[in-house]
């Protein structure tokens, strides 16, 4: 809130949240392609990785004990990483990793397939609330995933 409107009741997407307190865990600005840049970077294959190929295994690797596997030992399907979901597919080094955010007013997320394969939704919306859970069942970026995986999957050859 800019000092005009200090004291003064503003909707919760404008006022509520002061993003630049949250740096280090959330409240990031950027566009989508500088999302996807990020994502993109995240390659140890790539001509300038972000980071090297131990610190991106360490950040993706699966957690032991209940934070990474079933009660019954099995691995989950899908895990938290250092500030990545994991899902790992048909072989242990095949996995997609992503990130979503919401704050009010706003739901993204950001994804890199196995494939290297990389993109970003942003979206000025948060619906979904259920006030049974109190929490958000679908916002607008995890209700479009799965269409943009199968859309992905349907190319055969990519435009060069």
């Amino acid at each position: 809130v800019f000092a005009p409107n200090v004291g003064q009741q503003v909707p919760v997407p404008y006022g509520a949240w002061h993003l630049e307190a949250m740096d280090a865990h959330g409240g990031w600005i950027g566009s989508a392609s500088d999302l996807v840049r990020l994502a993109m970077s995240l390659d140890p294959q790539s001509q300038a990785p972000l980071l090297t190929a131990d610190s991106l295994k360490t950040m993706w690797e699966r957690p032991s004990g209940t934070a990474g596997h079933e009660p019954n030992g099995q691995p989950k399907k899908v895990h938290y990483g250092l500030g990545w979901m994991v899902r790992t597919l048909s072989s242990a080094d095949k996995f997609n990793v992503w990130h979503t955010g919401s704050l009010d007013g706003t739901s993204t997320m950001f994804v890199r397939r196995h494939d290297g394969f990389c993109w970003a939704v942003l979206f000025n919306s948060r619906t979904g609330f259920n006030p049974e859970t109190m929490k958000f069942d679908v916002t607008p970026s995890t209700a479009i995933d799965g269409a943009i995986h199968q859309a992905v999957d349907a190319v055969r050859e990519w435009p060069t």
